[in-house]
């Protein structure tokens, strides 16, 4: 009995050790150094970038409402009208890669490959400025996994991992 719990306890501590936690992903950050981020209080949304053939857009939608959900939440005010302090453009770029499972087809018996279509992810967010669209404030997280159970809570712990480093810290 002790070593079934024994190896549970153990199991557990493995696969809680694999995923990746939001405070260990990956962060870029590149701002321009003349611009007070301390003013900035109000934003909207940047035109999106020019999405490619293979740019998954029900993720590039939920990547774009779940960063104005975070500044909002980092207590930004998100404009519909009027000139905002910053604009804000966000888009994911991917890596995919299969995993091949084996399977049985059901109809005939035969042997089947299934594939596990899970893609890793970059989180891109730029801050624009509202009169010459510059980029004042440019932040990429990468690495974290896509899938389509759990898609939007990935995402929102990148962002999340993300915003910990916006506004920049002189």
């Amino acid at each position: 009995m002790y070593q079934r719990v024994w190896v549970f306890i153990v199991f557990a501590a493995i696969v809680a050790g694999c995923a990746t936690k939001p405070a260990e992903l990956p962060v870029r950050v590149h701002y321009t150094k003349d611009v007070d981020f301390s003013t900035l209080k109000t934003f909207r949304p940047a035109a999106a970038v020019a999405p490619e053939a293979s740019s998954y857009p029900k993720y590039q939608t939920m990547a774009r409402e779940v960063v104005e959900e975070e500044l909002v939440t980092r207590s930004y005010t998100r404009l519909e009208d009027g000139t905002p302090d910053f604009r804000v453009r966000t888009h994911l770029r991917f890596r995919n890669y299969e995993s091949r499972k084996l399977g049985t087809d059901k109809t005939t018996g035969s042997p089947t490959a299934a594939k596990d279509d899970i893609r890793k992810a970059t989180l891109v967010v730029e801050m624009l400025s509202p009169v010459d669209e510059t980029v004042i404030w440019t932040g990429t997280v990468s690495g974290f996994k896509l899938d389509p159970v759990k898609s939007r809570s990935n995402i929102k712990a990148a962002a999340w991992r993300l915003f910990v480093e916006f506004p920049p810290l002189w």
